[in-house]
C-alpha cells in the first residue's frame, strides 16, 4: 500500500496505525514524503523503525499524482492500495478486499464504502453505499468509481499497464486512474464502509476553486481520449458536477460564483438540475425541523456493516423521487456501458 503524504504531521500515526493494525499481515507500506516541511519524515521514521513492514521515499515536492507514481514504481505486491496521509482503514479492510479477489480473479479494482469523519476521528456522515455493476465505465464518468482514492485495491499489473497517474492533474488523478483500468476490465464492489475519509478546511478538496479547474481540465481529456462515450454520459457528467460546484460556492457564501456554474448546469442538464434543487430545498427544510441530536462516534469503533449516521432528512418525498430518478438514470447509464464494452474490446 501506498500512503503519499505532504505536511501531514497531525495525522500521520494514526493513519499509519490503522493500517498496520490490518487483520491482513502481509503487506508493505511505503509512505512517499512529497517534500514536507514539517515533521512527517520524522514520524514516518518513527513508525517505520518500530515495524519493518514500513517503507519511506523521499522526494521533492511534485504532486499527489507523482508521489503516487514513485511508490507504483517500487511496490512489490500482486495489488496496491493507496491511503490517504489523514484517512483511516478499518482493520478488515485488506482481508475483505482479498477474499473478494480470490473469488472474482477477473476484476481489476475492488472498492469499499466510506464514511466522513472529522479532524478527531468521528463519523460526520455515512457516505453513499454504490454498488456498482461489474462494467461502470459510463456510470463511473457520471458519479465518480469511487469517493476517495483510499478505498480502492487494484492489481498491480493493470495500474502498469495504463502507466500510473497522470501527473498533469494534482487532482481527479483518481478518477482517471480509475477509469483507465476499468476501461475494459470490471470493477468488484466490498458493500461495507471500512474506510474513513477525513473531512477538513485545509484538505485538497476544500479548494473548490481547484477542483472546478480540475475538473474542466479531466472533462477537456475524457472528451478527446474516450470518443466512444456516448455525448449524453459528458453532459450529464458536467451538469451534475456544476451543480455539486455551485453548491460548494454557495455553502462558503460565493453566491455569484454560484449562480453562474448552476446556470451552467442547468444548461448541460436542466432534468437534474430542477430534480437536485428540489430535493436540497426539501433537505434543508426537514434539517431545519430536526430536534435530535446524535452522538458522533468514532470511525474505528464502528461496525462496517451497519449505518450509523443516517441523515434524517433524507427519509422525505423528495429524496424518494430524487433518488428514483437517479435510478433510472443508472439504469440508463448500464445499458450504455454494456454496449461500450463491447467497442472497448474490438478497438
Amino acid at each position: 500500500m501506498i500512503v503519499p503524504a505532504y505536511n501531514a504531521q497531525e495525522t500521520l500515526r494514526e493513519t499509519l496505525n490503522s493500517a498496520l493494525a490490518s487483520t491482513y499481515r502481509d503487506l508493505e507500506i511505503i509512505v512517499v514524503d512529497d517534500g514536507s516541511t514539517d515533521r512527517t519524515f520524522g514520524i514516518a521514521r518513527d513508525v517505520a523503525e518500530q515495524d519493518r513492514r514500513v517503507r519511506i521515499i523521499r522526494r521533492e515536492n511534485g504532486g499527489l499524482s507523482a508521489a503516487l507514481n514513485s511508490g507504483f514504481a517500487v511496490a512489490r505486491g500482486e495489488y496496491v492500495a493507496r491511503l490517504d496521509a489523514d484517512d483511516l482503514w478499518h482493520p478488515s479492510k485488506l482481508e475483505h478486499q482479498l477474499e473478494f479477489a480470490r473469488r472474482h480473479q477477473d476484476v481489476a479494482f475492488i472498492y469499499t464504502f466510506a464514511r466522513y469523519i472529522d479532524g478527531e476521528g468521528r463519523v460526520v456522515r455515512d457516505g453513499p453505499n454504490q454498488p456498482f455493476p461489474p462494467r461502470a465505465f459510463c456510470r463511473g464518468i457520471y458519479e465518480s468509481l469511487v469517493g476517495g482514492g483510499s478505498s480502492a485495491l487494484i492489481k498491480r499489473s493493470a495500474v502498469v499497464e495504463v502507466g500510473g497517474c497522470d501527473e498533469a492533474f494534482r487532482n481527479w488523478e483518481d478518477l482517471l486512474l480509475q477509469l483507465a483500468v476499468t476501461r475494459r476490465l470490471p470493477i468488484g464492489c466490498v458493500p461495507l464502509f471500512l474506510v474513513g475519509y477525513r473531512i477538513r478546511p485545509e484538505s485538497l478538496s476544500k479548494d473548490i476553486d481547484q477542483m472546478v479547474r480540475g475538473w474542466r481540465a479531466v472533462r477537456s481529456k475524457l472528451s478527446s481520449k474516450y470518443r466512444l462515450v456516448p455525448r449524453f454520459v459528458l453532459r450529464w457528467a458536467h451538469g451534475v458536477r456544476c451543480g455539486m460546484f455551485a453548491e460548494g460556492f454557495a455553502w462558503r457564501r460565493r453566491y455569484l460564483a454560484s449562480a453562474a456554474l448552476l446556470f451552467e448546469a442547468a444548461a448541460h442538464d436542466p432534468v437534474w438540475v430542477y430534480r437536485f434543487v428540489r430535493f436540497r430545498l426539501s433537505r434543508r427544510a426537514r434539517k431545519s425541523t430536526a430536534l435530535v441530536t446524535v452522538i458522533a462516534p468514532c470511525f474505528l469503533d464502528c461496525d462496517p456493516a451497519e449505518e450509523v449516521m443516517v441523515d434524517p432528512s433524507t427519509n422525505g418525498l423528495a429524496h424518494f423521487r430524487f433518488a428514483e430518478f437517479e435510478e433510472r438514470r443508472a439504469r440508463t447509464l448500464a445499458e450504455a456501458d454494456r454496449h461500450l464494452a463491447k467497442r472497448f474490446e474490438v478497438e
